[in-house]
């Protein structure tokens, strides 16, 4: 995935990765965490934490969203499902539970 985010950010994209502060993590898996953060801050992704949410989407040119129980920059090994829906009014709405 960090591939396809890299291309995007040189191609101009701007790339936002919303997810939970390293504190809300396990101790365990701070860590990795931090790595996998300076990862995605050194390929020009920026970064928003907000505490306490477990919402998996992604919005791509404000109409593109994918939706589900994936965790979209990890590896699993449940068994998870996503879908693609068109739609910027499902879009909009999306982005504005992150973007309070």
């Amino acid at each position: 995935m960090l591939q396809h985010l890299e291309i995007a950010v040189r191609s101009g994209i701007r790339v936002v990765v919303i997810t939970r502060p390293a504190e809300d993590y396990r101790e365990t898996d701070q860590i990795s965490l931090q790595g996998t953060l300076a990862i995605l801050h050194d390929a020009g992704i920026h970064m928003i934490f907000r505490p306490n949410i477990h919402q998996k989407f992604a919005v791509t040119d404000q109409r593109i969203v994918w939706y589900g129980s994936i965790n979209l920059l990890s590896f699993g090994s449940a068994e998870e499902s996503i879908m693609r829906l068109e739609s910027h009014a499902i879009a909009n709405e999306l982005m504005k539970t992150v973007h309070n």
